[in-house]
């Protein structure tokens, strides 16, 4: 069965439950038609307006997938506890009819909480810091690398998060910054801030460095990579560095057919040494499995962004959010700096990522 077949089944279910649902407590037969509408509204219009929706439409339409979000998920948790209260005789429903103002106020305060949590999840950055071991003889003693990603610039996601994101990155002493992908919501032309303005005071000792990711591709990525670019960010796209004895395989993203993978890299490298790979998407972490890589680190999840899809991810990749090591193997996959759309959080924070690395045999995860 196709992904869209699955999605379509999904949409037919959803939209039968709450228009039923809704039905039963309010009583009105509009809802036929209005509840469909409503919830097949973002589809048409992300569909009709991709790559073009612009300041107001695309603010609104993030407010609207959220909370259209939870009050989907809010009917279908009353329709299992009712379906559970009537198996013991009480009929909740009823209840509820009989007590819509006060049903009313709940659902809206509700619906407020998780609003505030999720703007605040959003808009307050998190540093995570993590340990990682260097286990190859011929490495560096240490080494602090600032690591960041899916920050979605765009004309109302402006260069503040990344400056901030590099303010703290720089106070903390970090030698290099890596970045993976998607520092582009679509294109640079909706970019309405001086971004190069925001962040052309930071240095760093090996500099910054970034990989592609697909809405850089979304966008044209003629005219995106030039951008970043002229930002003072290097790019690598299937392109191998040394830095400080270290090897970083910057990976192309998976929307270019004709990317490299790990096997032909790899025999680019002196493997003896540590290698670090940038990958967007850490659908690549797939392709290690046997291959002489220290260290994996990817973005584009967003853990989620909103539950319940935070759970979704972590079926659909091997690591879809955090720190995960196996047999010697590290991976680190970050929720990222920005959103796409939706500019809420639900059991995920917008983060920034300090990595020590450090040439010893212990790890451990600092908060």
């Amino acid at each position: 069965m196709s992904i869209r077949l699955k999605f379509f089944i999904l949409m037919i279910f959803l939209i039968s439950f709450l228009t039923y649902f809704l039905y039963k407590i309010y009583e009105l037969s509009a809802l036929i038609y209005i509840v469909p509408f409503l919830v097949l509204l973002p589809i048409v219009v992300i569909f009709l307006t991709r790559g073009q929706r612009k300041g107001i439409l695309d603010i609104a339409l993030g407010h609207y997938l959220f909370y259209l979000n939870y009050i989907i998920l809010g009917v279908i948790f009353i329709g299992l506890i009712s379906f559970i209260l009537n198996l013991i005789g009480i009929n909740l429903i009823k209840l509820i009819q009989n007590n819509k103002f006060y049903f009313n106020i709940i659902f809206l305060l509700y619906l407020s909480i998780l609003g505030i949590i999720g703007s605040i999840n959003f808009r307050i950055l998190k540093t995570r810091k993590y340990e990682v071991p260097i286990l190859k003889k011929n490495s560096v003693e240490s080494m602090k690398i600032g690591f960041i990603s899916d920050i979605h610039l765009n004309d109302k996601f402006n260069g503040d998060v990344l400056r901030k994101s590099l303010k703290i990155m720089q106070e903390e002493k970090v030698e290099l910054v890596v970045i993976t992908g998607d520092i582009i919501d679509f294109s640079y032309k909706s970019i309405k801030d001086n971004v190069k303005e925001k962040i052309e005071g930071f240095k760093f000792k090996y500099g910054i460095y970034s990989v592609l990711g697909n809405h850089e591709y979304y966008g044209g990525i003629e005219g995106n990579e030039k951008y970043i670019r002229s930002l003072g960010i290097n790019i690598l796209r299937d392109d191998i560095i040394e830095i400080n004895g270290i090897n970083f395989i910057g990976r192309d993203d998976s929307h270019n057919k004709r990317r490299k993978n790990l096997y032909e890299l790899l025999k680019e490298i002196d493997v003896d040494k540590n290698t670090i790979v940038l990958d967007h998407n850490p659908i690549g972490l797939k392709e290690v499995r046997d291959k002489k890589i220290d260290l994996y680190l990817s973005g584009h999840t967003h853990n989620g962004q909103i539950f319940p899809f935070n759970i979704l991810v972590k079926y659909m990749y091997e690591n879809a959010y955090g720190y995960k090591e196996k047999n010697g193997f590290n991976s680190i996959v970050t929720s990222g700096l920005g959103t796409w759309v939706i500019p809420y959080r639900i059991c995920s924070k917008s983060e920034l990522v300090i990595i020590n690395l450090k040439n010893e045999n212990n790890k451990s995860d600092i908060k």
